[in-house]
């Protein structure tokens, strides 16, 4: 029988013939090896879980640890990655899983499960906190055209505007294939996180961080195109949970393949967002 243990820096050799097998054609050695590397300097020396057996990997779990101040307090976090198993290991998939359970003071999310993740982790407690995305597209409603908004590319102005809760989101997200945007409207400013994705063959920007989602929902309609452009996508994609009430126009509620999943004893699912996380190191 295989044996699980924590996952290292130097197991990512003989784990990467493993992760080759999700045919993922976008994704190259080093996008695989940043699971390895812990990318935000955490406490926790581990990258995941594998599954081993006389001396091969058969099996892996990916888990990203970080920690982070959201509205005042620091918390631990864990998302977790990359779950797979050789077919003829399958029938102990389960043991890679279990480790999470002791992660009682972390919030664990998981953004992109597939059905077998989905139902394997709820067993183990997780909750839905997220089942639907909305797209936004850069057609805009009338009053869009009368307001004057200007967005911020230059990375020394980006960091001398921000807090120190957000410099740090920023410094830690800078490695990776992030677009930094800091928007001035006259409703005030705010910093904004995407990365730019492909859904169906079609350029998008996937919204990861808000850092004033009041000012966001009252200037979408005059940024919207402007910020497609800018970063050279048809669309913009948000998490429908954080849409609170608001509407955009021209925008689509579209439902995931599979519900995004937490386990938390410490934070509701509107304090989490999709930083410190697969979607944006992978670039999901």
């Amino acid at each position: 029988m295989a044996t699980v243990r924590k996952a290292l820096p130097g197991d990512f050799n003989k784990t990467y013939p493993l992760l080759e097998k999700f045919n993922n054609a976008s994704l190259k050695r080093e996008d695989w090896e940043q699971l390895f590397v812990n990318p935000w300097k955490s406490l926790e020396e581990h990258c995941g879980y594998i599954l081993v057996e006389a001396g091969r990997v058969v099996g892996y779990l990916g888990a990203l640890f970080s920690a982070r101040r959201i509205q005042g307090q620091e918390y631990k976090l864990c998302n977790v990655t990359s779950w797979i198993v050789e077919r003829e290991y399958r029938n102990q998939s389960f043991l890679l899983l279990l480790p999470l359970t002791t992660l009682r003071e972390h919030t664990i999310t998981i953004f992109s499960p597939n059905k077998a993740t989905y139902v394997a982790s709820k067993k183990l407690g997780f909750e839905d906190f997220e089942t639907h995305i909305r797209l936004i597209s850069p057609f805009s409603g009338i009053r869009g055209f009368f307001e004057n908004c200007s967005i911020v590319e230059n990375k020394r102005f980006i960091s001398r505007f921000l807090d120190e809760e957000c410099l740090k989101i920023y410094r830690d997200h800078l490695p990776f294939r992030c677009s930094h945007l800091l928007i001035k409207t006259k409703y005030g400013a705010f910093y904004l996180i995407t990365t730019r994705v492909t859904k169906k063959n079609i350029p998008v920007a996937q919204i990861h961080y808000v850092s004033d989602l009041e000012v966001f929902f009252k200037s979408i309609e005059a940024l919207k195109l402007k910020i497609c452009l800018r970063l050279k996508v048809f669309a913009l994609l948000i998490d429908e949970r954080f849409m609170r009430g608001n509407t955009i126009s021209f925008s689509l509620r579209m439902k995931l393949p599979h519900p995004r999943i937490f386990k938390s004893d410490l934070l509701k699912e509107d304090a989490i967002d999709s930083l410190y996380s697969e979607l944006v190191i992978l670039n999901l």
